[in-house]
């Protein structure tokens, strides 16, 4: 098995007045190359801030602890941090808001333009035009995008020109923070769609992050479940978004609406804690339906069942 990403004990935080606050804590992940990896969870859980440790977009100011190992490349070595020619390049980031990846002063065809000669440098301006309209038709736009700034594109257009750019240096990682959160229903399935399609012809290890349990379960191989920046389920997409095991995961499908059915939608109990400011024990043990002693105590540890990884006192023998 070909690793991707692996990280080993890593925690990220950022400094409070009342000291750091970590938002991701003892995360221990190994990502196989050429899938997609979900990462679900309430907003603040921590999964935006792993995609951005991933792609080598952490703020100067935050702290780290543990290991982060992308394409064999330490990246993180607890405070230290080593992303060149890792980010932008093997590891690219598509970003929640297409808008904030494009240029509103310049036509997609001189962004994506200079983006290819950023990258491939020995190319004349014939053969970047040529891989411009190429990348353009790999995200489906037709060829008369290429003169048209991003205020003449629908939300859909500006998603895939997004997408184009991330494609430009040929990466071996992309990282789509929740690429389809502000798009209506039809265009979410469609740059679903283009997504899967991109990950299987091109290859590549796409971490998805997303809140969106049908989009988890059409595009993705694998899901881990975060709750207060720790993987409480992690396994294959069928598994953990079919027969859930953990609470917070079975809690959660509940509180999601399926196609067709007519079942009573059920609200998840209370509010997910901020950062810094963690329970004892089981950091779920305030929402938890089925809490007993132990949970309020100590922490359980992300333990084996079957094929699947759960951080749960009621599985642990």
């Amino acid at each position: 098995m070909v690793l991707a990403v692996k990280s080993s004990k890593l925690y990220i935080g950022y400094e409070l007045d009342e000291g750091i606050a970590w938002v991701v804590e003892d995360l221990n992940m190994s990502i196989e190359s050429n899938i997609t990896y979900c990462l679900i969870g309430e907003s603040g859980c921590g999964k935006s801030t792993i995609g951005n440790a991933i792609a080598g977009l952490l703020p100067p100011y935050a702290y780290t602890h543990g290991k982060l190992i992308v394409m064999d490349k330490n990246v993180i070595d607890e405070g230290v941090r080593r992303f060149n020619g890792i980010r932008g390049k093997i590891v690219v980031k598509i970003p929640q808001d297409p808008a904030s990846a494009l240029n509103p002063y310049m036509t997609i065809g001189d962004q994506l333009d200079i983006a290819v000669k950023n990258y491939f440098r020995n190319l004349s301006d014939r053969e970047v035009k040529a891989k411009t309209l190429e990348l353009l038709s790999e995200v489906m736009l037709d060829r008369e995008v290429y003169d048209m700034y991003p205020h003449q594109l629908s939300g859909g257009m500006k998603q895939r020109a997004a997408i184009a750019l991330a494609l430009a240096p040929e990466p071996k990682i992309i990282v789509a923070d929740e690429p389809t959160s502000s798009l209506d229903a039809y265009l979410k399935h469609a740059i679903a769609s283009l997504l899967k399609k991109l990950q299987r012809e091109w290859e590549l290890t796409m971490i998805f992050i997303t809140h969106e349990i049908p989009i988890a379960q059409y595009v993705c191989n694998r899901v881990a479940v975060i709750y207060a920046g720790r993987i409480v389920e992690e396994g294959s997409a069928s598994d953990v978004l079919q027969n859930p095991r953990h609470p917070y995961v079975e809690l959660l499908l509940k509180a999601y609406p399926k196609r067709l059915a007519r079942e009573r939608l059920t609200d998840i109990p209370g509010m997910p804690p901020p950062p810094g400011r963690y329970p004892q024990g089981c950091k779920f043990v305030p929402r938890c339906p089925y809490v007993f002693n132990r949970c309020r105590i100590e922490e359980p540890p992300l333990i084996a069942l079957g094929n699947r990884l759960i951080r749960c006192w009621r599985y642990y023998e």
